[in-house]
């Protein structure tokens, strides 16, 4: 009987991913691996080892001009296990050149057969000759002799920096770095594939941050801008050689020779940029890759890095464009350069536009990209506008692979208002609308509703909107989903005078029904109360809705729990301080511990919980709900004027609630009732004389209308406002004269009174007005006592400051 025995070694193997290559000549991509096998002891121990570099020839049957690129790479991962997911897209752009490669061979265009022949002649090499880590020495001393053996030196460096074990073995070389400087510097200028190789060697160690400073030490960084100036500098004298035989060939057409040599000298052209776009890509990756350090990135900034990257944009190359323009993506996120960036606009925005085409998807994703970031600054916006990108973009949008980079950067396009026109000459609006419409669930995407917001602020957007019943599939989905984004832009579409705000009124009652389940949703309470606001069509009767809906009732509250609120929190605030400098005087006056627990110590129900937006929004509710003279009497009866006047002295500090509180006075100063109520039962008239001296122009504007339609309906009330500008202008002064004669109080109509005098910003705080003050202010209606009491006044103090306007009403 046998016995199982047990084998005493086992074999390990372990297979490390290598480059992805081109075949030089089929149709076929070459993955480079390496296998390292180990035969472990029983302990689990290696005893012997070894490694060998191999590769894999996969030929593609199926690629043709019309293949997609991206599935064909999917494919092609899934299948070859020597490929990780993660390298999908060098397997995209190898797969893309063999496409172009195939197209040219076949008959295409001539010059679109630019893509990486210069690395396919090295590849080409590497079959010819194979370098080895144990030979080393020998090709490091090949950099000693003549130009051919420089270049095959470097051409076996390069070939071993390819494989990252090699790294550490060839630095620990004291001479292999300096060595290829030092040719670099002094043999820059003599053979393109050689500082090809050079630049290519650095490159690979510029992958790995820690070799960094191993490569600026030897100034690799700034041979590299000098090779970049010096190729570029070349290729326009390249360039305007061939334009120059262009002219005398078209003075000449029957010249044959002229002819042949015109088209031998293109061809030359064309070879010679192959090489040139083959040494950029490495240069300017290498530079990409060095300017992680920020120093650095400023120093090349200095050198004027932009600018050549801006000038390569049209070279053919698709490697060499990527990096071109992830390095401008960079440095786009920058403010500082972003004036460089408007300089070149005019080179840089009609190149970048040439290049917005789908076709290279890896390319088209960092384009998008680095417009967004551009996209930040208002005058290059402008500038796209100008040169034609939202059109380019709007045609873009069907991409789906870049779609959220194409809505983000029409969202940015469409912040100004000068810019949102230009959308209504596109196809985009439709798109737009079936997007929204379309959307699955309850909310629609961010940035395209936000696109979407944006458009509906233009009349004409919002005209287009609306066309083959786009209101009513808005409000449908709106209704159904609660969507307050959505609602947002509905409610910037019901703000544009003419038809637009008609088709709204199909809805009130869908809105009303809404709005009352939302009382308890500040995000859909604002959007509902600002669609109702924008509803300023004449004929509409404000008064039956209120009947209906009980809308004055809900808006009175509104305002009354905001006051209350308000004193609440005045109250417990001052309760609060009063204590703090009790305890503050008893205790040490270093001790902050207790400031700190006193500031702190006002209980969270006593705070400000009403939303200021809602607020505002009832307000601006009332103020277009006055423009129907029907609902004065409910506004009398709900006592809404005292709330809007308590309203406005809680929030002294918004502008814009007591612009719009002022705007509702104004309407209902135009109804005899309710004008009546504000003239007799309020300090109006004094509020708004304190107000014509805000920091605000508009709310200046506004109290200055509102004090002429007091003037214009009761002339009693001239004397009366003239005044009490005259008071309230020369009130400094009058305190100054007051304190310097003593006289704390005049006799006649209470112009010296010292409540009357108490000013700040707002005018009324710290004010208190009664019975008595009011009539003393305003008790001087005859105008032959108003004269002779200014008069009296003159003889006493001297000539008064009266204010231009004082006599105008």
């Amino acid at each position: 009987m046998m016995s199982d025995t047990k084998e005493p070694y086992v074999v390990k193997k372990k297979v490390t991913t290598g480059d992805i290559d081109v075949h030089p000549n089929e149709c076929a991509i070459i993955v480079n691996y390496t296998v390292q096998a180990w035969i472990m002891n029983e302990n689990e121990y290696p005893i012997l080892g070894d490694k060998k570099q191999m590769q894999k020839i996969i030929k593609i049957k199926s690629l043709t001009a019309n293949s997609d690129i991206s599935e064909l790479a999917r494919e092609l991962v899934d299948k070859c296990k020597l490929i990780h997911p993660s390298r999908i897209n060098d397997v995209e752009q190898q797969l893309y050149y063999l496409q172009k490669r195939k197209m040219s061979m076949s008959g295409g265009d001539p010059d679109k057969h630019t893509l990486k022949k210069q690395m396919i002649q090295l590849q080409e090499n590497k079959f010819e000759e194979e370098a080895y880590i144990e030979k080393l020495d020998d090709y490091i001393s090949l950099l000693y002799e003549d130009m051919d053996d420089k270049i095959r030196s470097t051409r076996l460096l390069l070939q071993l920096v390819k494989v990252p074990e090699n790294m550490e073995i060839l630095l620990s070389d004291e001479l292999f770095v300096s060595a290829l400087a030092r040719v670099l510097r002094e043999d820059g200028k003599k053979s393109m594939e050689l500082v090809t190789n050079i630049i290519y060697i650095f490159f690979c160690f510029s992958n790995y941050s820690i070799y960094h400073p191993i490569i600026t030490a030897q100034k690799i960084g700034d041979m590299c801008l000098r090779i970049a100036d010096q190729e570029i500098n070349r290729e326009k004298i390249w360039r305007e050689d061939l334009e120059n035989l262009k002219l005398k060939y078209q003075q000449n057409t029957e010249n044959t020779q002229l002819a042949k040599s015109l088209e031998n000298e293109n061809k030359k052209f064309q070879s010679l940029l192959q090489k040139q776009d083959q040494l950029l890509f490495v240069l300017f990756h290498l530079l990409l890759n060095l300017a992680e350090d920020l120093t650095i990135e400023v120093k090349m900034l200095k050198r004027d890095v932009i600018k050549y990257l801006i000038y390569l944009l049209d070279r053919k190359l698709p490697q060499l464009l990527v990096v071109i323009i992830t390095f401008l993506k960079k440095l786009s996120v920058f403010k500082d350069n972003k004036q460089e960036f408007l300089e070149l606009s005019n080179e840089f925005l009609p190149k970048i536009l040439k290049l917005l085409q789908p076709e290279n998807s890896s390319l088209f994703n960092i384009i998008l990209r680095l417009l967004i970031n551009l996209s930040h600054d208002q005058e290059i916006r402008i500038l796209m506008v100008k040169y034609g990108f939202i059109p380019k973009i709007c045609e873009l949008i069907q991409v789906k692979q870049n779609y959220t980079y194409i809505i983000q950067l029409l969202y940015q396009l469409s912040i100004d208002d000068r810019n949102k026109l230009a959308f209504s000459y596109t196809d985009i609006i439709p798109t737009i609308m079936k997007m929204i419409l379309e959307t699955k669930g309850d909310r629609v995407d961010a940035d395209l509703i936000a696109l979407g917001i944006n458009l509906a602020c233009n009349v004409k957007c919002a005209e287009y909107m609306c066309e083959d019943q786009g209101i009513k599939f808005l409000m449908k989905r709106a209704l159904k989903t609660h969507d307050p984004l959505l609602l947002k832009m509905i409610r910037n579409i019901s703000m544009h005078d003419g038809p637009t705000k008609m088709l709204f009124l199909d809805y009130i009652d869908d809105i009303m029904l809404l709005l009352e389940k939302s009382l308890k949703t500040p995000d859909l309470l604002v959007e509902l109360l600002g669609i109702l606001s924008n509803l300023t069509i004449e004929e509409f009767d404000w008064a039956k809705l209120t009947d209906t809906y009980h809308l004055l009732e809900l808006i009175a509250s509104q305002l009354q729990e905001v006051c209350v609120n308000s004193k609440t929190l005045t109250n417990a605030q001052e309760e609060v301080n009063k204590e703090h400098s009790k305890e503050l005087k008893s205790s040490d006056a270093s001790d902050y511990s207790l400031y700190e627990e006193k500031n702190n110590s006002v209980p969270p129900e006593n705070q400000l919980s009403e939303d200021d937006d809602v607020t505002l929004q009832f307000v601006v509710l009332l103020g277009t709900m006055s423009n129907d003279e029907g609902i004065a009497p409910k506004v009398i009866e709900m006592d809404i004027i005292p709330l809007l006047i308590t309203l406005m002295i809680c929030k002294e500090e918004d502008d814009e609630i007591i612009l719009q509180i002022i705007y509702a006075i104004y309407q209902f100063l135009l109804h005899e009732s309710t004008r009546t109520v504000l003239l007799n039962q309020t300090h109006i008239v004094s509020y708004l004389i304190d107000l014509l001296y805000d920091r605000n122009i508009k709310i200046r504007e506004m109290c200055d209308t509102c004090l002429d339609i007091i003037a214009e309906t009761n002339e009693e009330w001239v004397i009366k406002i003239r005044q009490q500008r005259f008071q309230w202008h020369n009130s400094e002064w009058l305190r100054l004269m007051a304190d310097t004669l003593g006289m704390e109080e005049d006799t006649g109509d209470g112009m010296m009174n010292e409540d009357i005098l108490e000013y700040n910003t707002r005018g009324w705080k710290g004010r208190e007005y009664d019975d008595e003050d009011e009539n003393s202010m305003l008790d001087s209606s005859d105008d032959d006592n108003y004269n002779d009491e200014e008069e009296r006044m003159r003889r006493i103090y001297g000539e008064l400051n009266v204010p231009d306007d004082d006599y105008s009403i």
